[in-house]
């Protein structure tokens, strides 16, 4: 069962979604009309997902979302009318997953809704621990290491570094990282990817506007570099 959390104050919407969601069998919904309301629940019940509106009563959208970092692992999708670049990567600075802008029609939602669970999912097969130079990877406990330090990392910027560092010393395309993280054509739009690797790093690099490690290559892509930058 795919335990959904709805934050969202629209009642006529949550209606429409609730509709939508519980036409799969494996679907469950819970609807909260408030961040303060969703709280409490998030901090005693295990949800696999949460679409969560910006323009919320009291508690925004997206101070919710920071204090949910703090205590979930789980992807957050905002679903929200605001569609301008600088509320789109607040949300996914604040740890967003996904983003997905009002109205849309229910079959988008759905495959949103799965392609996060895939990539959710995927972060608890164990494989070989990835190294390069200083970075380490235990993909047991999906914790990322700096010179033995520990790295907070969300668990969008997690798949990427996992992505590029089983990739490391070869081109990927922008386009090749976005399929393998967000399981969907990006239909040109990057602004997600981008925002999530302007993040990673600022925790991975010892100088972000002169990174070692991920490097942005001329031709449209990254390059990991699998030496120490020390």
């Amino acid at each position: 069962m795919v335990n959904i959390l709805i934050v969202e104050d629209d009642e006529e919407i949550c209606e429409i979604l609730q509709f939508y969601l519980l036409e799969k069998e494996d679907y469950s919904v819970t609807i909260v009309h408030s961040a303060e309301a969703a709280l409490p629940l998030v901090g005693r019940r295990s949800f696999d997902i949460v679409l969560l509106d910006i323009n919320l009563p009291g508690m925004d959208g997206l101070d919710f979302c920071t204090q949910l970092r703090e205590i979930s692992y789980c992807p957050i999708i905002f679903i929200s009318c605001i569609n301008d670049d600088e509320t789109i990567i607040s949300a996914l600075n604040r740890g967003g997953d996904d983003y997905l802008v009002k109205p849309f029609r229910a079959p988008v939602l759905i495959a949103r809704i799965e392609a996060n669970l895939r990539r959710s999912r995927s972060l608890y097969r164990e494989s070989k621990n990835p190294v390069c130079g200083e970075i380490e990877i235990n993909t047991k406990t999906h914790s990322v290491y700096k010179r033995g330090t520990a790295l907070s990392l969300s668990p969008t910027e997690y798949e990427i570094l996992s992505y590029l560092m089983s990739n490391s010393g070869k081109f990927v395309s922008f386009e090749e990282v976005y399929n393998a993280v967000w399981q969907r054509p990006s239909l040109g739009d990057m602004r997600a990817l981008f925002v999530h690797v302007s993040h990673l790093r600022q925790k991975i690099e010892d100088d972000p506007q002169k990174p070692h490690y991920l490097k942005t290559h001329m031709r449209g892509g990254y390059i990991f570099s699998d030496e120490s930058g020390s």
